[in-house]
């Protein structure tokens, strides 16, 4: 049986963790497509008087629309949806602990807001 060297193993590991935390962030643009965009796109989120003001506000709308619906998205859901709504449109400073667990950083864009 052949082994990999470390090195090797090592780098697969971290390409594929990081193939999944970005994969969280798709992930919330494919059930917000599914569940939301056809009500909701540009029209909404793209409006100049905006009713979220920060990260957690858009996790908050996120969660109520998830309640009122019946989606019944777990936690994870919600803030993959969070995120990609967040990077999509918001650009707000987003919460590490949401952020790395999606495979995004609150570097990776500048809050505009």
């Amino acid at each position: 049986m052949r082994y990999l060297p470390i090195a090797t193993t090592t780098a697969l590991a971290m390409t594929l963790a990081g193939a999944a935390g970005a994969a969280d962030a798709e992930r919330g643009r494919i059930l917000y497509e599914a569940r939301c965009g056809g009500c909701h796109g540009d029209s909404v989120h793209g409006r100049e008087k905006r009713l979220a003001t920060d990260f957690d506000a858009v996790r908050g709308w996120v969660l109520r629309w998830s309640a009122n619906l019946g989606l019944a998205w777990t936690n994870d859901e919600v803030d993959d949806v969070t995120v990609h709504l967040n990077g999509r449109y918001y650009r707000f400073r987003c919460p590490a602990s949401v952020c790395s667990a999606t495979g995004m950083r609150s570097e990776t864009a500048p809050a505009l807001a």
